[in-house]
């Protein structure tokens, strides 16, 4: 009963201050949004950017805040919050639609040489987060091992053939699924170009001779890091060695 009691009392202490956050996340987020609708961008991204490090797992915030960026013309900046956007979010279209707007406004564009079966494979795992693919795999785990089980204390195939063998084809494939977007997410690394210009140098050293130039708002893998350098692919084909002040990493 004590324990009970303390419970309560704790809850009770509790959701004041929860709604209270909840009350002041709502207003500021209104008050961003009456900034955009008067034409104060800057006031609406300052507003935005601030919820995003309150509530930074909400597409929404990511979504306007960008919208609020290509309005002051901060392309970079906008491209990378559509792209946080569509990784809490994926199958936004408004932030597909925006993000692939605003990237036929910049200066500097990169050619997609990838082969088509690259392009489809991360199309596929862009289209769901982690967590989906998470549930995806747990379930289908779950199915199959219900079916398992009841095969050996059944003492026959009927769950097995050919049920239970599709389930475990759809198994590998969902577990594949999976583990290329741990790759996507935490080996192969997406990242924009935040700078007007990005030089991109043959090792990590401003020694290192030019191998090749971008411009803002340029979408890059990163391969490696080392230090204060980062080495990135392009869509292109072409790879160099960038300083990290120059790029930024798409992660929420």
């Amino acid at each position: 009963m004590k324990r009970l009691t303390g419970f309560l009392l704790i809850m009770l202490w509790v959701a004041p201050v929860v709604c209270s956050g909840a009350d002041e996340t709502a207003k500021i987020f209104q008050e961003a949004n009456t900034s955009y609708k008067t034409g104060d961008y800057a006031k609406a991204a300052e507003l935005y950017d601030s919820l995003t490090l309150q509530e930074p797992q909400v597409a929404a915030f990511y979504y306007n805040l960008a919208n609020a960026y290509v309005r002051l013309g901060k392309l970079s900046h906008a491209i990378l919050n559509y792209e946080k956007a569509l990784r809490l979010d994926p199958r936004n279209v408004d932030a597909r639609e925006n993000l692939r707007y605003t990237r036929g406004l910049l200066e500097y564009r990169v050619e997609d040489n990838r082969n088509w079966y690259l392009k489809t494979v991360e199309a596929i795992l862009k289209s769901m987060t982690g967590r989906e693919i998470n549930v995806a795999v747990l379930l289908i785990e779950c199915v199959f091992l219900v079916g398992a089980i009841f095969f050996f204390l059944m003492g026959r195939g009927l769950f097995w053939n050919p049920w239970q063998k599709f389930v475990f084809l759809l198994l590998v494939v969902v577990g594949l699924v999976a583990v290329g977007k741990q790759i996507q997410t935490h080996v192969i690394r997406d990242a924009i170009v935040m700078q007007k210009e990005c030089e991109a140098r043959y090792g990590p050293s401003e020694h290192d001779q030019i191998a090749f130039r971008m411009g803002e708002g340029i979408k890059v893998f990163v391969m490696d890091r080392r230090e204060d350098w980062s080495r990135v692919l392009l869509t292109n084909g072409e790879s160099g060695w960038v300083k990290n002040s120059d790029i930024t990493e798409v992660k929420v």
